[in-house]
């Protein structure tokens, strides 16, 4: 194993000192977990002069209801998550996301906002984020900004941040009508590994018929996207209807890639078969 390259490390007690040591070092990165940094900084994928670990400030972590919406503090790690009633009642999707990934050491560890900044087209925690109307708060020396989740990710480990920017905060609005919401993954095997493509619904319905449908999916595309044509088609239909049209258009609307862990051809028929798993079990839930 590599050698951690020599850097500049600080950390903060305060998202005040973490924007003026971002603001003052150039090339700096953040931390939280560091669980999807330092294996980059060991293989020379990513290259830093001076880490920020945010570990510390306590007003990046948390889980609450308030104002309308349900805030997580982005240092919040995926065991708090998994832990919290509001989060499994309110985001079930969500819960179910982040209960599959790594080990429970790196659940331990990792956090929410690391998860979405890295910016893996195959992130667990973004498409239950994304149909559940996520946004984020960004905060940097001239204030804060919000903007919907999807505007974060550019392109694959890629996002929208700035160089003096920090994520704080992911904001989901409180349901106001009866949901369901469901996450289901694929991988090489049943734990620690990536997601060879990840899948999320979220459904409201009346009179047994969807009047809202939300669908998102992960590593078939260079990021985590939302498919917001094929919602439209689904909306009104019984359910195996809407498996039936989900089938046949999701396909025109990802852009899978072969590489060493799956082909293109594999990752468009699993789609098929996680909306399926997720419309199904997004259902089920509306209806209880």
């Amino acid at each position: 194993m590599k050698p951690i390259p020599e850097m500049d490390y600080h950390k903060p007690e305060s998202l005040e000192e973490a924007l003026e040591l971002h603001d003052q070092h150039e090339n700096s990165t953040i931390m939280a977990g560091g669980t999807d940094i330092i294996p980059q900084l060991r293989t020379g994928e990513k290259f830093t002069s001076c880490i920020i670990d945010i570990s510390a400030v306590r007003d990046l972590n948390y889980i609450k209801e308030d104002e309308g919406f349900i805030k997580i503090g982005s240092a919040t790690t995926h065991s708090q998550l998994i832990n919290s009633d509001l989060i499994k009642k309110e985001i079930p999707a969500l819960h179910e996301s982040v209960s599959e990934i790594g080990s429970p050491q790196i659940r331990n560890m990792a956090t929410i906002g690391g998860n979405l900044c890295n910016a893996s087209p195959a992130a667990d925690s973004a498409p239950p984020l994304l149909v559940h109307n996520s946004e984020i708060v960004v905060a940097s020396k001239r204030g804060l900004q919000i903007f919907p989740l999807k505007e974060l990710f550019t392109g694959p480990k890629s996002n929208c941040l700035k160089t003096n920017e920090i994520l704080t905060e992911i904001r989901c609005p409180k349901p106001t009508k009866a949901f369901g919401s469901a996450y289901r993954r694929i991988g090489r095997r049943k734990a620690f590994t990536l997601s060879l493509v990840n899948a999320s619904a979220h459904i409201e319905k009346e009179s047994n018929l969807p009047t809202s449908v939300r669908i998102a999916v992960g590593a078939v595309a260079p990021t985590p996207i939302r498919l917001f044509e094929l919602e439209k088609k689904l909306i009104g239909k019984p359910i195996k209807k809407m498996i039936q049209i989900a089938s046949e258009e999701c396909v025109k609307l990802i852009e899978p890639i072969t590489d060493h862990r799956a082909s293109a051809d594999y990752r468009n028929e699993m789609t098929k078969v996680l909306l399926k798993r997720t419309l199904e079990a997004g259902y089920k839930r509306a209806a209880m």
